[in-house]
């Protein structure tokens, strides 16, 4: 059979068609970056500052693919030396990851700023990609290798150093926070305050002269503790908030450290949830309803004194709701005093218009009861809880690759059929000829 002109131009559009159905239904897997990149192909530029205890990295060429995750990791050691000896134990860690939700800050960049403290006198700083740090580091314990950033071999070698910084993102020497900048092999004390008001000593006894040291710890509220550490060793004490004041730390008579509590940086004061009230007004009852929020105050009391009956008091934790019921009673008013403030003060039962029989002096009504239809209802200001929403006119239209698909193949249907009616047509006329 030979293609005349018009069947030609059938083929045409039936092909281009497949091709766009083929493009609709296999979309390049892309983010509105560009095409996103899995972890072991991400590549990455640090900076590094090893006595300071500072590092970054920002990701180059992301983001990264849906589920992929990068972990790095900065890590301070107390050292016996200023050199490279062991053993090495844990003064401070700070581990973040990238992942593909890791956001652009204000410069563009999709970047991760670690701070750790470090120890004043011998130590060791190491950034490393992954989440595991090793402590202690002894001679017979795993090594960080080519997991530090900026190693010659990957994982490390995925990132090279900033402009004017060092390629290899580790150092160890002497933080020469001292007088005379030098430091000696002695008992020593590391002081990191946390956000919560605590104080975490690390005690260290780097006197390989004496097996063993006792440190003594004193501090507000008659707190007293004492540690015996053994030589090249590290132990950590942590004195709470209550007591974290007027620390002192003495071993063999002489006092090593002495301080309180201070607020690191970065530390928000988290805001304190306010409480809910709530007061319901049946035929029969009078409930006041008190939540405390997750982040409210650890515990919140009231007093609720009625002029008929006994008085109760309910102390709400936070994260909890309770409830506190009256018989409701003509002339019936609850006094209301304590921590919820939007209660504080008279409040009166008064019976629903409604109501058509008197209540039964004795019988209450739980809080978690279904609101009858002739109660009344008042409340203190409190948190509105969002609902769950939908446009007007019902569900949204399917959009994406699949309706393209769909018209891509209703599109490629119409030219075949079109194709076939021609081709039809044409064998039936040679027929007649």
């Amino acid at each position: 059979m030979k293609f005349t002109p018009r069947l030609r131009q059938v083929a045409v559009l039936a092909a281009g068609a497949i091709l766009s159905l083929g493009a609709f239904a296999s979309p390049a897997h892309a983010t509105e970056d560009g095409p996103c990149v899995p972890g072991a192909n991400a590549k990455f530029e640090h900076s590094f500052n090893g006595p300071a205890g500072t590092a970054s990295i920002k990701l180059l060429n992301g983001p990264l693919c849906e589920n992929q995750q990068v972990p790095l990791t900065l890590v301070s050691y107390t050292a016996p030396s200023a050199t490279f000896s062991l053993p090495q134990y844990v003064l401070d860690s700070d581990t973040q990851y990238f992942t593909d939700k890791t956001p652009k800050n204000d410069k563009g960049e999709r970047r991760l700023d670690f701070k750790v403290e470090v120890p004043t006198c011998f130590t060791q700083v190491d950034f490393v990609f992954g989440d595991q740090v090793i402590n202690p580091l002894t001679d017979k314990s795993d090594r960080y290798n080519n997991d530090k950033v900026g190693s010659p071999a990957n994982p490390g070698a995925q990132s090279k150093p900033a402009a004017g910084q060092p390629q290899n993102a580790w150092w160890n020497g002497n933080n020469g926070n001292y007088e005379n900048g030098a430091c000696e092999a002695e008992p020593a004390v590391e002081a990191i305050s946390d956000c919560a008001g605590n104080v975490k000593l690390s005690l260290i006894n780097r006197d390989t002269s004496v097996t063993s040291v006792r440190f003594d710890i004193t501090a507000t509220g008659d707190f007293k503790q004492s540690l015996v550490v053994k030589k090249n060793t590290k132990d950590d004490v942590t004195i709470p908030a209550a007591n974290a004041k007027d620390i002192k730390v003495t071993a063999g008579g002489e006092v090593l450290w002495s301080g309180s509590w201070t607020k690191p940086e970065g530390c928000d004061q988290p805001e304190v949830g306010k409480p809910v009230t709530k007061i319901d007004t049946t035929c029969d009852s009078l409930t006041f309803t008190l939540t405390n929020p997750e982040n409210g105050a650890e515990s919140l009391s009231g007093t609720f004194t009625p002029n008929k009956g006994d008085a109760q008091t309910a102390t709400v934790k936070a994260g909890e709701t309770k409830t506190v019921t009256f018989p409701g009673s003509e002339g019936l008013t609850v006094a209301v005093t304590g921590d919820f403030l939007g209660l504080n003060g008279d409040v009166k039962w008064a019976k629903p218009e409604s109501c058509t029989e008197t209540p039964t002096p004795g019988t209450t009504t739980s809080s978690s009861a279904s609101p009858s239809p002739t109660a009344s209802a008042s409340e203190t200001p409190a948190t509105a809880t969002p609902s769950a929403s939908s446009t007007d006119g019902g569900a949204l239209a399917l959009t994406g690759s699949n309706s393209s698909t769909i018209a891509g193949g209703a599109v490629l249907l119409v030219l075949v059929g079109a194709g076939l009616f021609f081709m039809a047509r044409r064998r039936k006329l040679n027929f007649k000829a």
